[in-house]
């Protein structure tokens, strides 16, 4: 029995002496930096529970750069067939839920926040056949800039006259594309 206490404490300790070999940093803690690039986000935008409860997401764009601005190119919402919902360029971007963007102007500045609904972006909630959604986010920035941060909120909110929220979920979106410049005679900015 004395063995078997000894294995399982030498186990625990070499598990715990591994652990940060495999731990990797969130998207907020990296500081990856690229010239453009594609960020693909899940998301919901439904009626359920006998429409009773409305599942909706918000998308939350953040630029950590000091001095570059973050242009959106394109936003693209399909749903879960992979058909295209909605499709902006730069130009057509809907206006950010909290003003910061879009109508025309399609830049994040340096530390701005800008927020989307998923109802700005799509209308009507979906079918049971079309959900769940994902956006994609085609960004680039004038100099090799920090990635842009892009998550995503969903919560469920009840669809009555108190309209109160019954649960939150926050994840973060993915880097589908990274443009680093190697190859393209980017001189100083390759690496």
């Amino acid at each position: 029995m004395n063995h078997s206490k000894k294995f399982l404490k030498l186990g625990i300790a070499a598990l715990l002496a591994t652990t940060p070999l495999f731990a990797t940093a969130s998207p907020a803690d990296q500081d990856d930096r690229a010239f453009s690039g594609t960020i693909a986000c899940g998301g919901s935008h439904f009626n359920r529970v006998g429409g009773t409860e409305a599942q909706r997401t918000a998308y939350v764009l953040r630029n950590y750069n000091d001095s570059l601005s973050i242009n959106i190119n394109r936003l693209a919402v399909y749903d879960a067939t992979g058909a295209i919902l909605a499709d902006f360029n730069g130009a057509t971007l809907p206006i950010a839920f909290n003003g910061v963007f879009g109508g025309g102007d399609n830049s994040i500045e340096p530390f701005q926040t800008a927020l989307y609904l998923s109802a700005d972006l799509i209308g009507a909630p979906l079918p049971n056949a079309l959900r769940p959604i994902s956006v994609r986010i085609d960004w680039s920035a004038d100099a090799k800039a920090l990635i842009p941060e892009i998550s995503y909120v969903r919560n469920a909110r009840r669809l009555d006259q108190s309209s109160r929220e019954q649960a939150r979920a926050t994840s973060s979106c993915r880097s589908i594309v990274i443009n680093k410049g190697k190859g393209n005679n980017k001189d100083k900015d390759d690496d």
